[in-house]
């Protein structure tokens, strides 16, 4: 985590992605994708494709990954095998209620932008305790147009009042970097990603920062985590 030449004295928003960032989710997505893809073709998805539909619009992917299925059946099944045990094979990241509590005490607005259904969200957020420390929350049910496109990002800034170098955005896929620069915001990447694990990082758009735990970001704007 470099900070030379980037002056974040003005950040006073920051905004994440949800799933792969503040929130484990990776194996249950995996074996989602498993279940569906086995379901409704009777072959075996890829470690390699499932990465790739990691921070898409989930109906995008189905589209892609099996295009000769009707996608609504496909979500249906999708969904249908995580609605029972969503709950249990889902932790929070390392530090994520601590560093989201001393961002809103010390006067930063959180927010979240995520391609997960508004329901699923706000039910893995309350789960956590973690909702009330959101400012501001877009999620997929809310719009047409998604990541890597900037609009939900300047939706939700408009929404903070604040401006696009007054926030950082931090995430864990191509789709969240790509829009957090085309919206001008400061780009972090979560080192733990699947999605973007370090091997496949030399293609993909380089963000501001790469951190390696959630108190990066308070290092980041300079508050004292001691």
């Amino acid at each position: 985590m470099k900070m030379d030449s980037f002056d974040l004295s003005r950040v006073k928003a920051v905004l994440f992605d949800l799933d792969g960032t503040l929130i484990d989710t990776n194996e249950l997505i995996c074996d989602s994708w498993r279940y569906a893809v086995s379901k409704l073709t009777g072959r075996e998805i890829t470690d390699e494709e499932i990465r790739g539909t990691m921070g898409e619009m989930l109906i995008d992917s189905m589209l892609r990954i099996m295009p000769e299925i009707d996608p609504d059946n496909a979500l249906e099944i999708y969904r249908a095998y995580q609605r029972d045990i969503f709950l249990e094979r889902i932790t929070l990241f390392e530090g994520t209620e601590e560093m989201l509590s001393a961002l809103k005490k010390a006067g930063y607005k959180n927010a979240l932008v995520t391609s997960r259904l508004r329901s699923s969200c706000e039910r893995a957020l309350t789960h956590f305790g973690l909702i009330n420390l959101f400012d501001a929350i877009l999620t997929a049910s809310d719009g047409k147009v998604f990541k890597p496109d900037p609009e939900p990002i300047y939706k939700i800034l408009e929404q903070i009042g604040a401006k696009p170098d007054e926030a950082m955005f931090v995430g864990d896929t191509v789709h969240d970097i790509e829009a957090g620069l085309a919206a001008g915001v400061f780009t972090v990447l979560v080192g733990w990603s699947y999605a973007l694990p370090p091997e496949k990082r030399a293609d993909a758009p380089r963000p501001d920062f790469v951190i390696e735990k959630l108190q990066d970001i308070l290092t980041l704007v300079s508050i004292d985590i001691k």
